[in-house]
């Protein structure tokens, strides 16, 4: 029998809702007024700022730049890896936009209807369409912004992706493009950048109003005091203990995003009162289940592509049967994951067994070749290949013969499959799993980029930009969502200090 050890998250499934959670998802309560009061009047300030930014990814220094250009002076940027710039600077570089300079020296056109259109039907309109209105609004006049403000440098030629608008805006040099220009601007405008220094706690004053943060720098504890806070620490798809906990149907997942999306933004702005949407939409893609369990695998070293796109490509759970239609595979889409997390549910098991067979992967010239070295499960025989994979025999030669006969046929009646494939011995098989690699939902904002509770009333000097918050972005506007947000989370902050101060 090939045997696999596994995670275990179904324990988690008793702990938490999906589309809304509350406050004391880290196991805190959310401190009242009276509490962040005592606290603050029990120890002093390390720093003192006006607006304090966590997190110096893409919608981070956005906000930064922002505020500043609106008259704010002090702004602090806390960061708790060593580097700078976040999962943007992990990108292909590459953001959606209608109506920029560089569309209309090309004679682009295209209008807001079809921008909107576009991203609602690559999401399949699960995203919150007031925040997408926004972002879409936005997405062209953020591209000039960034062009003419920040210097980013982009080429010329407006592509075509994500569907068929050519309005894909690409930086030289990737996701590092925006860093770099980024960077220059901040410094110009003396943004200070704590590196290495971790938000753990937003604090409120004894009227419910923000009064400054608690963070962790080494083996330090720092109390840094602001008038507001704009968090913007990214997603928590690299905290699948977490991811379990706001979504129980995706138990068994691992986080394969931005090493720095830990969700510590969503988790302190929860502990403070605030609430929590759409955290049961996320982008995950399968991959190699012993890799990422036994082998501390990436994505790229439990890639498991070239197998998934075999024509003869089937999966089966524990009872040896199939359980959804194989060809709605594709990120794009994301409609292959909630049939195979129900399944590994079902089993008890952490993952599933994509099904070929030699031949065909043979075929592929090495193309499908399994990572760190690893040989497939394989079997001569049905009887053998089952003993391999730990599967009901009698299910698993069922299941077979049924596709097999799908082929001569032309149709697969059970799931509205059109094979063309047959699956013949010897076979083989590996275990995948759905692994995360962004998170669409979080902290809960309105159109100002306010943080509100859950009964929809804002957190009084708390803001929130880029994946920290929940839900408009999609492939193609993730960059667009990210920069958009940074930026009305900066013009909003410096509204609220100013007038705090007036």
């Amino acid at each position: 029998m090939h045997e696999l050890s596994r995670r275990t998250f179904l324990g988690g499934l008793a702990l938490g809702g999906g589309a809304l959670a509350l406050a004391g998802i880290a196991g805190c309560s959310p401190q009242s007024g009276q509490e962040a009061a005592t606290s603050t009047a029990a120890g002093t300030w390390d720093e003192e700022v006006d607006l304090l930014v966590c997190g110096c990814g893409g919608s981070g220094m956005a906000c930064a730049i922002e505020a500043k250009d609106s008259g704010i002076e002090n702004v602090m940027i806390i960061e708790k890896r060593s580097n700078v710039g976040g999962t943007t600077t992990t990108s292909q570089g590459m953001i959606a936009g209608f109506d920029t300079a560089i569309q209309k020296k090309q004679g682009i056109e295209l209008t807001y209807d079809e921008m909107y259109a576009n991203l609602m039907n690559n999401a399949s309109y699960r995203l919150d369409p007031a925040l997408t209105k926004i972002t879409v609004e936005n997405c062209g006049k953020t591209i000039d912004w960034l062009a003419e403000r920040v210097h980013v440098p982009f080429i010329d030629d407006v592509a075509v992706y994500y569907g068929p608008l050519q309005m894909m805006h690409t930086v030289d040099g990737g996701g590092a493009g925006f860093a770099d220009a980024f960077t220059a601007r901040l410094d110009e405008l003396e943004v200070e950048i704590k590196k290495d220094t971790k938000l753990t706690d937003v604090l409120l004053d004894g009227e419910g109003k923000v009064e400054g943060v608690v963070a962790e720098s080494g083996s330090k504890t720092l109390r840094i005091k602001a008038k507001a806070v704009m968090i913007a620490t990214g997603g928590y798809a690299q905290n699948p203990e977490l991811t379990a906990r706001l979504d129980p149907e995706k138990a068994g997942t691992f986080g394969i995003g931005y090493l720095g999306c830990e969700g510590d933004g969503l988790i302190a702005a929860s502990n403070a009162g605030a609430g929590l949407t759409h955290t049961n939409d996320m982008m995950c893609v399968l991959k190699d289940h012993t890799i990422m369990s036994e082998h501390d695998g990436t994505s790229a070293s439990a890639n498991v592509k070239g197998f998934t796109n075999l024509a003869n490509m089937i999966l089966v759970g524990a009872a040896g049967t199939r359980f959804c239609n194989e060809d709605d595979k594709g990120y794009m889409s994301q409609n292959l994951n909630g049939p195979v997390f129900d399944q590994m549910h079902r089993d008890g098991k952490g993952f599933v067994w994509m099904v070929s067979d030699q031949a065909t992967i043979d075929a592929t010239d090495g193309k499908t070749a399994r990572g760190e070295n690893l040989a497939y499960a394989t079997g001569a025989d049905v009887s053998e290949f089952a003993r391999s994979l730990g599967v009901d025999e009698v299910g698993l030669q069922a299941t077979l013969d049924a596709y097999n006969a799908a082929v001569d046929s032309g149709v697969d009646q059970e799931f509205g499959r059109f094979p063309t494939a047959k699956i013949n011995p010897p076979y083989a098989a590996l275990p995948v799993v759905p692994c995360e690699i962004i998170t669409y939902g979080g902290i809960a904002r309105n159109e100002a980029g306010e943080v509100v509770k859950a009964d929809g009333t804002p957190i009084p000097g708390l803001f929130v930009g880029g994946e920290a918050g929940g839900n408009s972005a999609y492939m193609g506007f993730t960059l667009s969502n990210c920069f958009t947000w940074g930026r009305i989370g900066g013009k909003s902050a410096a509204q609220y200090i100013q007038s705090a101060t007036s």
